[in-house]
């Protein structure tokens, strides 16, 4: 009667463990870090939150700390199905500012990841610009790339938009008069101000079979801006903004949730991947 007993609590502990950690991101900050970056003399915070089951080859990416129904979407997304995200923490404001030498100076963090990027948001939102500014900066966006973008092999971003300031016909203008730029797909049963962006014409065409607004950007022909889409795309990873308006978070996690396919399918393929180089020879 002994070993049974024993093997029956084994199986409850284990089962509490799981019970725990598949609530942890809900219910504990157990799941939820926050790490710290210095910018010239002033301290910019990443908040990273992982719901079980983690899936650390997927990261979702909020850039922007004004676009909150995006935080709000990805996190029910996240609690249902699990999964890594981190947002750049910045009181609420989409810009982000940084002292240097008792100058300061403004950035966009969605267009620091090239060196393009970082001297043109420097000198439009600073008005100044100088050479340890930008050094500083793309110290930044290497910290960013190097801790969580590169070791990713699927990139899903979150921006909210305000009503039609920009939407999938913004894309699809401009694609009439430059069609060597991408494709585009709109759905009009949809708020045009809910899309999905893309870089990846085989995630284009994914998408565009589930009938959701879609943009292809081809990045061979677009301008080098510094986004994160643009530098996915140079390093090869698949890369997904799931765009929506401010307080859309229902439609913005019904986006989400249709991509849950093809999300869960880079999933697999990150699972095939270490399982296949754990194999021993």
């Amino acid at each position: 009667m002994f070993m049974p007993l024993m093997l029956l609590m084994k199986k409850l502990v284990f089962i509490l463990l799981f019970s725990f950690a598949f609530f942890s991101c809900t219910y504990t900050q157990d799941a939820s870090f926050v790490n710290t970056y210095t910018v010239g003399e002033t301290k910019i915070s990443i908040r990273e939150q992982c719901c079980y089951p983690c899936h650390p080859g997927i990261l979702f990416v909020n850039v922007h700390d004004n676009e909150k129904t995006s935080v709000k979407a990805a996190e029910q997304y996240l609690n249902e199905i699990g999964g890594r995200l981190i947002n750049i923490q910045n009181n609420g404001e989409r810009l982000i500012s940084f002292k240097l030498k008792g100058k300061t100076y403004w950035f966009d963090p969605n267009r620091i990841y090239s060196a393009t990027g970082i001297d043109t948001t420097l000198t439009i939102l600073s008005a100044r610009y100088s050479v340890e500014a930008a050094r500083e900066l793309a110290k930044f966006a290497r910290s960013i790339t190097t801790n969580y973008v590169d070791s990713s092999n699927l990139i899903v971003s979150l921006h909210n938009n305000r009503d039609s300031s920009l939407s999938v016909l913004t894309y699809q203008n401009n694609l009439d008069t430059n069609k060597n730029m991408g494709k585009a797909f709109v759905n009009p049963a949809m708020d045009i101000d809910d899309f999905i962006l893309t870089t990846d014409t085989t995630l284009f065409n994914r998408i565009k079979e589930k009938n959701i607004n879609v943009v292809w950007e081809d990045i061979n022909a677009i301008k080098d801006d510094g986004s994160l889409s643009l530098y996915a795309a140079r390093h090869r990873i698949p890369y997904i903004n799931v765009e929506a308006e401010h307080e859309h978070a229902e439609e913005q996690l019904r986006m989400l949730m249709t991509l849950e396919e093809i999300i869960n399918d880079y999933r697999q393929e990150l699972k095939e991947t270490v399982f296949t180089k754990s194999k021993p020879h």
